[in-house]
């Protein structure tokens, strides 16, 4: 599966699509993995950010969220700033995050501890990924007779979240001609030292039953990206360590002193 990779181009997609939709599991995946990509596609095309897990759990309190992680309603504002910052339009589904999904007979946690979300989607999570899907298929449909480009996970890291929001995607597109993935960002640099588990493209590929065709480079302007990414206050010692450490865990994926984004177009096996 080693495959050239080759720079992307603003010609070869507005070829051949009528807008761009990003779907970003969390409040802060778009702007990680795909930054630089929307904000060179935004002079040209139509581009919505989908974001997934935006939704509150009930009775948690904000004083001592699960796991530590700060709650939706904080982030949702952050994600809304960094957005509006990048210069793209933006919809949040209003679904909860895996830390707080219940099974539905016995109401227990489906993924009771953070080590437990690195992990393939939990039997009873099909509830999940119904609505997921049934919420996706009016976004991610033709626009007059041009079809959509939808972006998504790998599931680099392998997070169910990002698993399960692009198997949903798989299964709305027309074909897998209508996707690229994006190597999802701090996982594919970090390899399990800090979140998810050490990991790669090609297993990722694997989990969700496709193979990767060929694979695109983006180079991203670091300060820009930096700065869509100091929107995230609540999530950036949990991502990066400090704020120090930013620049040089983007600048693991470099060229040319920027940053790189990398995007496969795949098949289904």
């Amino acid at each position: 599966m080693n495959q050239p990779s080759v720079q992307l181009s603003l010609p070869w997609i507005p070829a051949d699509f009528g807008r761009v939709v990003v779907l970003s599991p969390h409040m802060d995946d778009a702007i990680l993995s795909c930054g630089g990509l929307l904000d060179l596609l935004l002079k040209d095309m139509d581009c919505l950010t989908v974001t997934v897990c935006t939704a509150d759990p009930a009775n948690v309190s904000r004083e001592n969220p699960p796991h530590g992680i700060a709650l939706p309603s904080e982030r949702r504002n952050e994600e809304i700033a960094a957005l509006n910052a990048l210069g793209c339009k933006l919809l949040q589904l209003d679904l909860l995050d895996a830390i707080y999904r219940r099974h539905s007979l016995t109401g227990d946690l489906l993924y009771p501890a953070m080590d437990s979300i690195w992990s393939m989607p939990a039997a009873d999570d099909d509830r999940h990924f119904q609505t997921l899907r049934s919420r996706l298929k009016p976004l991610c449909g033709p626009v007059g007779n041009r079809p959509t480009l939808i972006v998504s996970p790998m599931g680099i890291g392998h997070h169910v979240d990002h698993i399960l929001c692009t198997q949903a995607a798989l299964s709305v597109a027309g074909s897998t001609d209508e996707i690229l993935l994006y190597e999802d960002f701090p996982y594919v640099v970090d390899q399990g030292v800090h979140v998810g588990v050490a990991d790669n493209a090609e297993r990722a590929m694997k989990r969700l039953g496709v193979t990767g065709v060929e694979r695109f480079e983006q180079e991203a302007d670091t300060l820009r990206k930096m700065h869509w990414i100091s929107f995230y206050g609540s999530q950036i010692d949990s991502i990066f360590g400090s704020d120090q450490n930013v620049k040089p865990l983007l600048m693991k994926n470099s060229k040319n002193g920027n940053t790189v984004e990398r995007f496969w177009k795949i098949r289904k096996n």
